[in-house]
C-alpha cells in the first residue's frame, strides 16, 4: 500500500466514523471504560490506606475521582438525552423532564462534593508548614507513613527508605504521609490545577446549560447567547490543564482530558445541528430523526 493509499484509506475510516453519531458513541464508551480503571485505581489505594474503621469523609476523599466521574457521565447523558434522542413531545411530559431535572441535580451533587474536596485541598495545603521538618526518611521507615512524589504513594520501609528521596528534610502533606522539596512544590500545582480545572469545567457545562434552555425556547440571538459563547473559551483553558498532566507524566489524566473535551464537544455538535435546524425554520425532533 502506497503512502497516498494508506492517507486516502485513513481519512475513508474517519469520514465512516463522522458519519452519524459513530465517532460520538465510541467517545462515550471510552470514558465508560476510563471510569471503571479510575474506580479500580482508586479502590486499589483505599485498600492501601484505609480500614474499615476509616471515617466516610476520608472514603469520599480516596474516591473523588470516581465520584467525580460518575457525576459527569451523568450529565453527559442528560445532555445527550435532551439534545439529541428526546422529541419536543417526551421533553413535554412532565415524568420526562421531572426524571431529567432529578438526574442533573443528582450530578451536581456528586461535582459539588469534588468541588468541595478541592477547596479544603488548597486550605490544607496552604496551612502545611512552609518549613520541612529536619528527618530523612529511614527515620520514618517502617512506621506506616508514606512518601509521595507527583501523586504516587509508597510506604517507607527499611529496603526502599534510601532510595525514596536523599534530602533530609521532609514536608507533611498528612499526617501520615512526608515528601521532599520537590515534590512539595509539585503538590502545590497539583492542588490548584485540581481546584480551577473543577470550576472551569462547572463553567463550561453552566454554558452548556444555559444554550439548552434558550435552544429549547428557540432563542439562537442575543446577549445571554453572547455570555454562554463567551463561556466556552474555558475550553482553552481545560486543554492547557491536559497538557500540564501530560508534562507531569499523568498520561491517563490527559487522555482522560481529551476524551471529556470529546465527550462535551460531542454534545456542542448536537447543539450546533439543533441550532441550525431552528434557524432553517424545522424543528428539534427533525433534528434527533
Amino acid at each position: 500500500m502506497t503512502q497516498l493509499e494508506g492517507r486516502r484509506k485513513a481519512g475513508q475510516v474517519l469520514q465512516a466514523l463522522m458519519a452519524g453519531q459513530t465517532l460520538k458513541y465510541l467517545i462515550f464508551a471510552v470514558l465508560i471504560l476510563n471510569f471503571l480503571q479510575y474506580f479500580f485505581e482508586e479502590a486499589q489505594q483505599a485498600r492501601l490506606m484505609l480500614s474499615a474503621d476509616s471515617p466516610l469523609l476520608a472514603w469520599t476523599r480516596v474516591f473523588v475521582t470516581t465520584i467525580d466521574e460518575l457525576g459527569w457521565l451523568g450529565l453527559l447523558l442528560a445532555f445527550e438525552l435532551e439534545t439529541y434522542w428526546l422529541s419536543y413531545q417526551a421533553l413535554s411530559v412532565w415524568w420526562v423532564r421531572r426524571s431529567l431535572q432529578g438526574l442533573r441535580l443528582m450530578c451536581y451533587v456528586l461535582l459539588a462534593h469534588t468541588i468541595v474536596t478541592n477547596l479544603n485541598a488548597a486550605q490544607n495545603y496552604l496551612e502545611l508548614d512552609a518549613a520541612p521538618e529536619p528527618v530523612a526518611a529511614c527515620a520514618l521507615a517502617d512506621q506506616d507513613i508514606f512518601f509521595s512524589q507527583n501523586l504516587a504513594y509508597e510506604r517507607i520501609t527499611r529496603d526502599n527508605c534510601a532510595a525514596l528521596t536523599s534530602d533530609v528534610g521532609l514536608f507533611y502533606l498528612e499526617a501520615n504521609v512526608v515528601t521532599d522539596a520537590p515534590g512539595y512544590e509539585l503538590a502545590g500545582w497539583h492542588t490548584w490545577i485540581d481546584l480551577q480545572d473543577a470550576l472551569i469545567w462547572l463553567l463550561v457545562v453552566c454554558a452548556i446549560e444555559l444554550s439548552v434552555r434558550l435552544q429549547s425556547a428557540a432563542v439562537i440571538e442575543g446577549r445571554l447567547v453572547l455570555l454562554a459563547n463567551i463561556a466556552r473559551f474555558g475550553y482553552g483553558v481545560l486543554i492547557i490543564d491536559g497538557l500540564f498532566w501530560l508534562v507531569t507524566g499523568h498520561y491517563l489524566y490527559a487522555f482522560d482530558q481529551a476524551l471529556w473535551i470529546g465527550g462535551f464537544w460531542a454534545i456542542e455538535w448536537n447543539l450546533k445541528q439543533w441550532r441550525t435546524a431552528i434557524e432553517d425554520g424545522t424543528n428539534h425532533d427533525e433534528v434527533t430523526a
